[in-house]
């Protein structure tokens, strides 16, 4: 955060106290005019020189009671009747812009207004002036950590390498670009978190649109809810939620780039948007990520003739890992219409190509396998405010999946490390197919909020998703080809939100929870294959608070007894075959407890601290865990009865003006099976009270950024980053079991960011893994080594 000169803080304070009594007297005579004249809108967009939108802009219409507030992308609308008007635009920090507006009756008007800094407040060319959308989402009620994702555009991340940022999570990747990813948030992972783009769930997105392959610049915020999640998500999360925001602000833009790197990595973004003064609006995201993922491993090599490894490990490098996909995201609809804010219909267009090196367990290596996916969603989302009548916002939005991917294994080849193979009377390196099968996902989510009386607000969610996959196995025809496998499931929620004064308010919520499963097969695993159809029905609840203490230190605690339902993937299996699916899952169910405080303040005009600690209790039951079959490196799902999970996450943040910034986060969890006895034994299970195995249970990373302005011209800016994350040790398997652990990691990161013309070119340097550490995330399966790439961004508003 920018330091703030006193003498600010105390022209708010007089600047609050005015406006309380301007907007009682304004309110009023409001009422008053309302009821006489049938009125016009202004509507339209405010913003900084740089293009940037100005949030909580005040607009009023000079000596009258109409008046109105931007939102976050700095857009309004102002109802009143025709007549010529003074038009005032007003934020602390900026200087007031007045303009002579003429409304005739029933029409519209769209304003663009640019503010300019008031030049009597500026403070070292950075100031901050109320709250950003950031952090007025970090001090909600919830356990949510949130990140201006804007400062990592210039980096080649993808969104999974920026959550692993934010306090409490770790991210989990089997290899390379493009490879396996899943993300543990405070020692949940998989399915347990549920991911959302701009509050839409992305279960069904398809294999081509996912959190390790989409680029950060799509995001513009990234929103962590840890255990409890505000029900407009109408979400099943059991771990929590991620929420990606992206940048669909309603005006002209364009945000392109390319990367190169390591192992031939090639990756390319552009993000276009137009919105014209009638309203029209369009945007078009579209990206590609490539790599050979050719880096090199230690691997046991399997001397095909006598099938006995040999003694030691060798560094060989990967030769079968390739990787690309292609994603197309276009939006086109209106804006600021009176029978809506927002009216988008989408179409998503996706595929990827991806090389199977090995399955979960890196002593199996293959040569020919592989899998493709195509992804078609169209969508629509729907939102208005004051929808017949003051404070009753609405919001819908639906998309369904028209995808289909292919699995191929076909070949009579048994592989080793080095790329020799053997040629063998058994067809296919794990399983003989070409499945080919399409997966259809519908998602509906509905959304009303009505505030009544200021301080009170009802919010009614129905969140409904459906998911199909219909196949055919071109090479080995199976018994399930042409039955369906299905599963509903809804998930319907009421809140009510108390919010007493500006310091504290409270939110409480009821869900109820349907599952309903179809699927043709033998859930005990042999031939005996029957329609399998079973249906559940579940209720939780909630509470989540918040109280400042003071203007600087919040304290937040939140209740939820909640369920988490299969996922077909689980269910069913994956589509490359290295998952198992499992029919006879039950829904999981946990009690989730957060208590959490933090802390924010500048100091002297110069330092700014911020930080903030959570503490979780979580007992769950019926846990959904992942296993390895040693027989085939595959996984599977299984239910394990009762966990139990305590643990804390810290987050800290140092800046000295804008010349350094300093910062990190920890993150501890003790998860550990409490079922006492197992299958109905009177005998104290061996396991009881160890540790989930194959979690990671503490870790954390810390940076240091310096900024040089004016490093070369006037109006640029070169910045020096360091980055360090560490993993401590932790079991395979059950510790009761002995055997293998995962070993402490550490890894270095350095990055050099130069930009110019005001950000409007940029280019970045950057070397991953710096002192090329073998990093794992799951036992054998070793990540890339050091890597390095550079970085071009064209951007311009």
């Amino acid at each position: 955060m920018s330091p703030v000169e006193p003498r600010l803080v105390a022209t708010i304070s007089k600047m609050k106290q005015r406006l309380f009594l301007v907007i009682i007297l304004m309110g009023i005579h409001s009422g008053l005019l309302q009821a006489q004249q049938s009125n016009s809108t202004i509507h339209g967009t405010v913003q900084t020189q740089e293009g940037e939108p100005v949030y909580q802009a005040y607009i009023h219409l000079k000596n009258t009671g109409f008046y109105t507030q931007t939102d976050q992308d700095g857009q309004f609308s102002l109802s009143a009747p025709p007549g010529t008007y003074q038009l005032v635009v007003s934020r602390i920090g900026y200087e007031d812009q007045v303009l002579e507006v003429a409304l005739k009756s029933n029409t519209e008007e769209e304003l663009n207004i640019i503010l300019a800094v008031d030049p009597e407040m500026a403070l070292d060319e950075v100031m901050v002036f109320g709250k950003s959308v950031t952090r007025e989402v970090n001090e909600s009620a919830y356990n949510v950590s949130a990140i201006d994702a804007r400062a990592l555009h210039n980096t080649t991340m993808d969104l999974s390498q920026a959550l692993d940022q934010i306090s409490g999570i770790k991210i989990r990747k089997s290899g390379g670009v493009g490879s396996n990813t899943s993300i543990s948030l405070n020692g949940f992972s998989g399915r347990h978190i549920k991911f959302f783009l701009d509050g839409i769930p992305m279960e069904g997105y398809g294999p081509a649109f996912q959190m390790n392959n989409i680029p950060v610049n799509m995001a513009k915020r990234i929103e962590v809810y840890k255990g409890v999640v505000p029900i407009r998500f109408g979400s099943d999360a059991l771990g929590g939620a991620i929420n990606i925001v992206t940048n669909d602000r309603a005006n002209t833009y364009l945000d392109a780039s390319y990367s190169f790197g390591s192992f031939n990595t090639h990756k390319s973004y552009i993000n276009a948007g137009y919105t014209s003064e009638s309203g029209f609006t369009a945007s078009l995201n579209a990206y590609q990520n490539y790599s050979d993922n050719n880096y090199k491993v230690n691997a046991k090599i399997l001397d095909l003739d006598s099938n006995i490894f040999r003694e030691n490990r060798e560094e060989v490098r990967r030769f079968h890992d390739g990787y690309h996909n292609e994603a197309i995201i276009a939006k086109a609809g209106v804006v600021n219409k009176s029978f809506a804010d927002k009216l988008l219909v989408g179409l998503t267009i996706g595929s990827e190509y991806d090389e199977i090196q090995h399955p979960a367990d890196m002593s199996f290596v293959y040569g020919k396998r592989h899998k493709e996916a195509n992804t078609l969603i169209p969508s629509i989302l729907y939102k208005k405010e004051d929808l017949f009548t003051k404070n009753l916002n609405v919001s819908l939005n639906a998309y369904r999946n028209f995808g289909d991917a292919t699995r191929i294994d076909t070949v009579r080849r048994r592989y080793n490390w080095l790329g020799e193979y053997i040629e063998r009377d058994r067809r296919g390196e794990l399983s003989y197919t070409h499945y080919k099968f399409n997966n259809r996902n519908s998602t509906a989510n509905a959304n009303i909020t009505y505030t009544f009386f200021d301080r009170h607000a009802i919010t009614i969610n129905n969140s409904f998703t459906g998911f199909s996959r219909n196949g055919h196995d071109k090479a080995e025809p199976s018994p399930t080809d042409g039955h369906p496998s299905k599963t509903f499931k809804n998930v319907l929620g009421i809140g009510y939100k108390f919010k007493y004064n500006d310091r504290w308010n409270t939110s409480l919520f009821l869900k109820h929870y349907s599952n309903k499963v179809q699927s043709y097969v033998d859930p005990d695993g042999g031939n005996d294959y029957a329609n399998y159809d079973i249906t559940t029905y579940n209720t939780g609840y909630g509470v989540a608070s918040t109280y400042f203490i003071t203007e600087d230190l919040q304290i937040k605690a939140s209740y939820e007894q909640t369920y988490r339902l299969p996922t077909g993937r689980e269910l069913f299996g994956s589509s490359d075959g290295i998952q198992v699916g499992n029919v006879t899952l039950n829904p999981e169910n946990s009690d989730n407890i957060n208590l959490g405080f933090g802390y924010s303040t500048v100091i002297d005009q110069t330092h700014s601290l911020n930080f903030s600690a959570n503490f979780i209790y979580r007992e769950i039951k019926d846990y959904i865990r992942r296993e390895i079959r040693t027989s085939t490196g595959t996984s599977g799902a299984i239910n394990e009865g009762l966990v139990e999970n305590k643990g804390f996450d810290t987050k800290f943040r140092y800046s000295y003006k804008n010349l350094f910034t300093i910062g990190g986060t920890f993150t501890y969890q003790d998860i550990r099976n409490k079922l006492k006895y197992r299958n109905n034994s009177t005998v104290v299970s061996t396991i009881y009270n160890d540790r989930v195995p194959n979690v990671p249970y503490m870790h954390g990373n810390a940076d240091l950024t310096f900024f040089f302005d004016n490093a070369i011209w006037r109006g640029d800016n070169l910045s020096l980053g360091y980055n360090m994350r560490y993993v401590h040790q932790f079991y395979y398997d059950w510790q009761s079991y002995g055997g293998i652990t995962i070993p402490t990691q550490f890894s270095h990161d350095l990055t050099a960011t130069y930009k110019f013309k005001n950000g409007r070119y940029n280019i970045t340097l950057e070397a991953r893994n710096i002192t090329n550490e073998d990093l794992f995330d799951r036992y054998s399966l070793q990540k890339p080594g050091r890597r390095l790439s550079i970085k071009l961004r064209y951007f311009i508003n």
